[in-house]
This record gives structure tokens, sequence and C-alpha cells, in this order.
């Protein structure tokens, strides 16, 4: 009810006489149902969900609130849409194609009646409920949980792929819907490599391991990065500059982490976490090597608003919750990146990743 409020006040303050939502992220987070073919349409008095004979009576039997209306295809919609839908119809165009748009349009007056809005959810959305906090924790509990799991059985992997095969299994041992995103295994060198594919490239001792992976649960994301040290670094690069340099950059990042972390709080923008991370980074020599923002929003996204970057002027308010994940990365050396989830409170920042930012060698 209370997201539902929210948005219909949202719709009202438009000028709108509904609201038409067709992705799936934002059909789940109004009505709590998963589909691959639903819709909703919104207006201040009514809440319809539209779907197909593959979901319908499951959607009649937990939707006790909204009218469940059967579509078999999009003549289905269009009809609705005229029928129940007001003169002005705002709908989402950042989440539809364009041949979706001209089909819903085509032979019809819909084209004068639709309005399109990017974004229209994403500052209600990035403010989370209380269920919706504990769902994420949850989330992040049970991902510090696969973390442990994999560094106490490190050697029982020989390459890449086996400790990614291994947390996914995990993940559905921990009754997750599977991964957020494919997640990101990246040994030695490939760790300079941010979003590298993670392959079948043997695992030895002596070299930085980064991992970078999610799960969904309930619906929700989670998100997670360390890099940790496969044996002693010196048994690779020597007791050399090499090896000095990768422990370096470690606390680098872990203190970018840490002080970003410091100053989140309700009143503060984006930009100003953002700058507090790559600045430090940037009086250690290392700013041309920090290529990402500091984070992103995470719910039923894994990316969300807001965006963590020196171009974001975005207030934080209490509620978001996003990653803070400093970086540094250098071509023939190696990569490291750590991220937490941090949850914005009126005074601080709780963070949610209970995982220590300490160096870990296994």
């Amino acid at each position: 009810m209370e997201k539902i409020g929210k948005v219909i006040n949202k719709i009202k303050a438009e000028n709108l006489s509904s609201f038409f939502f067709s992705s799936h992220s934002n059909v789940f987070y109004l009505t709590g149902f998963s589909s691959t073919n639903a819709f909703v349409l919104l207006t201040e008095k009514n809440r319809y969900f539209f779907t197909d004979n593959r979901y319908y009576l499951g959607a009649k039997k937990k939707l006790k609130d909204w009218e469940v209306i059967l579509i078999e295809g999009l003549n289905d919609i269009k009809d609705n849409l005229i029928s129940l839908g007001g003169n002005r119809i705002g709908f989402e165009k950042d989440k539809n194609t364009i041949s979706f748009y001209e089909n819903l349009t085509s032979n019809s007056d819909l084209d004068k009646k639709l309005i399109g809005y990017a974004g229209f959810l994403d500052e209600i959305r990035a403010i989370k409920t209380g269920e919706e906090i504990n769902t994420i924790k949850e989330a992040v509990e049970k991902t510090d949980e696969i973390f442990n799991y994999i560094v106490n059985n490190i050697n029982s992997f020989s390459t890449e792929l086996d400790v990614r095969r291994e947390i996914v299994n995990q993940i559905f041992l921990k009754k997750g819907e599977g991964e957020s995103f494919p997640a990101i295994v990246a040994f030695g060198e490939n760790s300079a490599i941010p979003h590298y594919q993670t392959s079948d490239i043997e695992i030895k001792r002596g070299a930085p391991l980064l991992i970078d992976m999610g799960m969904k649960y309930k619906g929700y994301c989670s998100d997670f990065t360390r890099t940790i040290f496969i044996g002693n670094v010196s048994q690779t690069y020597g007791l050399s500059r090499k090896a000095q340099k990768l422990r370096d950059i470690y606390e680098i990042v872990k203190e970018a982490n840490i002080e970003a972390t410091n100053i989140v709080k309700e009143g503060i923008t984006a930009r100003e976490v953002d700058l507090k991370a790559r600045e430090l980074i940037k009086r250690y020599g290392y700013g041309d090597y920090f290529i990402h923002s500091t984070g992103h929003g995470i719910g039923i996204d894994i990316h969300e608003f807001p965006r963590i970057s020196y171009k974001s002027d975005t207030v934080l308010k209490e509620g978001m919750i996003f990653t803070i994940e400093p970086g540094i990365y250098i071509k023939g050396l190696g990569g490291v990146r750590l991220e937490n989830v941090v949850l914005c409170k009126k005074d601080k920042g709780e963070v949610l990743t209970k995982t220590s930012l300490d160096l870990i060698e296994v």
C-alpha cells in the first residue's frame, strides 16, 4: 500500500489519468508478482493487472486487491488501455521497443493519449521500504556466507569457472533464485579487467583473485566484491616492487572504501561520496587507474538509481541502498576492487556487508 500510494500521488502530480507499466522490474515492484508477460495499469482509484493464461490463475490467487484481466495479445492490451486508461496515459518509454509502441498505437488514437516517461519510478524505488530493507539484508548476509564458504574451500577449485559454478550452487542452497548478474572470477592479471568474463583459466598460487558476485533472493539483488591473494604474492612476484605494489594498492582501495562510507548520510550528494574515494586514490597517484563510478543503487535490479558518481548531484536520502566499490586496475599486474552494500540513514551509512575489508591470503 505504501508503494502504490506514492506512485498514485506522482500520477496525480503529473496530471495523468493513469500510468501503464510494462517492465518486469516495475510490475514486480508494484505487485510482488513475477511474470514474463504482465502489465499494470494504475489510475487514481483502480489497479489493473494484465496477464495471459499461463499466469492468470496464480495472479488471481495472489493479487486480491487488483483487478486481474486475462489478455491473449497486444490487441487486448490496446483495448483495455483505451477503455480504462483515460485521456492522458503515462508509459515507460525507456522500457519499451519502438516496435512495441508502434504496434500498440496502430489503428487507434492511443498515440494521442500516451505520454512517455523515462525513470518514472526511479526516485520512489530508491527509497526502500522496511520490508525491502530486510529482504536485501538477508540477501547480503547470505552472500557473505557464500564468500566465506568459497574462501574456506579455495583449494578445491582448479579454474575460475570452478569457483563460479560453486557460487551458483551455493546460491541455490541458500534458497536464492539465481545470480543477480554473471559472477566475475578473475585470477592474476585478469583482475585488471573490471568486467572480466570468467573463463577456464587455471588458478595458481601467488596472485590475486577478484570475486564479484551477487544473488537474487525474494526478487531482490545483492552485490559483493573482494580481492583475495592466493598464497603469498611474493611466491609469484618475488620480493619485488610488483609484490609490494599489489599490497599497497589493496590498502589504498580499502582506505578509499572506508573514507567514502564514513561520509554517507542523508543530505549529502552522490558526487561527494564518489569524490571522497576518487580523490584519495588520486592522492596516492592512481587516479588514472580508477576507471568507473564508486557505486550504484541496488534493489530489484542490480543497477538502480542513484548512481554514486562524481557526475551525479543526487541528494542521498534515508532508505537508499547502494554499493561503494572503489577499485584500481593496472594492466600487466592486476586489479583490486572492494565492494560493500550500504544503507543510507539520517546520520550515517550502515554497512550491510559484514565480510571484513582486511586483506585475505589463503
